[in-house]
């Protein structure tokens, strides 16, 4: 009897260290559920934190786009009148032509254009298309010019809405209309802004030559 007696309490002793080994093992896998419930809360405000500091980039990125956007320059608008003439002026190559804002400043005409040319007959050929197109489109207009005695110098007159003036280099330079008129706002027109096509331009080229 003592014999089976201490070989049962050996059993228990051996199985002791055992239960203690299954508690810590335990023990480990609570303390790492802890560590990955602790670690997904920080995942979440790191996202959290990205998400937030990407919506804040871009909002600043749309923010500085709408100030592009708005700062840009509106596209200038011209009158009938101006329209036209330019057009006409650029398709037979008049030169440097500029946009004088009277408004304001003259009881004689809203807008002046000044524009160079290189020939008596160049001036001739753009106060005959002026006339004939203003005609058209049933605008008012008169031209003050005299072949051979001024022909340095023309005026294409269509009334209140415009007056044209239209001089040879040397002239132009000695007259000096855009320093008279300082006070109005001067515009260098461009010819991609009043001439379509270039086929239309190269038509009335053909028939200068």
């Amino acid at each position: 009897m003592t014999t089976a007696k201490k070989a049962t309490t050996k059993t228990a002793a051996a199985k002791k260290p055992v239960a203690k080994k299954t508690t810590a093992k335990k023990a480990t896998v609570k303390t790492a559920a802890k560590k990955t419930a602790a670690k997904k809360p920080a995942e979440k405000k790191v996202a959290a934190k990205k998400a937030t500091v990407k919506k804040t980039a871009e909002k600043k990125v749309a923010v500085k786009v709408a100030a592009v956007k708005k700062a840009a320059p509106k596209k200038e608008t011209y009158a009938e009148a101006v329209k036209t003439a330019a057009e006409i002026l650029f398709q037979l190559r008049a030169q440097n032509l500029q946009l004088l804002d009277l408004r304001g400043i003259s009881e004689t005409s809203d807008y002046m254009i000044i524009a160079t040319c290189e020939s008596e007959a160049q001036m001739q050929a753009i106060l005959d298309e002026l006339s004939k197109e203003f005609k058209h489109q049933g605008m008012l207009h008169r031209t003050e010019y005299k072949p051979g005695i001024n022909m340095r110098w023309a005026a294409f007159d269509a009334g209140y809405d415009l007056m044209i003036q239209l001089f040879e280099e040397t002239k132009r330079e000695e007259l000096a209309f855009d320093k008279l008129y300082s006070d109005a706002k001067i515009t260098n027109l461009e010819e991609k802004n009043f001439v379509k096509t270039k086929a239309k331009k190269a038509k009335v080229e053909d028939e200068l030559i």
